[in-house]
């Protein structure tokens, strides 16, 4: 590949060029893909929120980010459920 590339700068510049729009895409897709989780765990909090008394909300935050981390965790590496 490498006489193929040095033979025509057109092929060169064509390679260059490919490779940084696939890396901007790939950037941009982990961007938006962590901003639409951050939105739906802040939706999902503010919706649990937003039925209880004022002096239940610290718990239910808490439960609500036990929750999520638990979710994150791989499935090889969770607890059995208990029956």
């Amino acid at each position: 590949m490498s006489s193929l590339v040095t033979a025509d700068p057109v092929w060169a510049f064509a390679l260059v060029l490919v490779s940084a729009l696939t890396t901007v895409a790939r950037a941009w897709i982990a961007h938006r893909t962590a901003v639409r989780r951050e939105w739906e765990h802040t939706e999902r909090t503010r919706i649990a929120v937003g039925g209880s008394a004022s002096r239940h909300r610290a718990a239910v935050v808490r439960a609500c980010a036990e929750l999520e981390a638990a979710a994150q965790r791989p499935a090889a590496r969770r607890a059995p459920r208990s029956p």
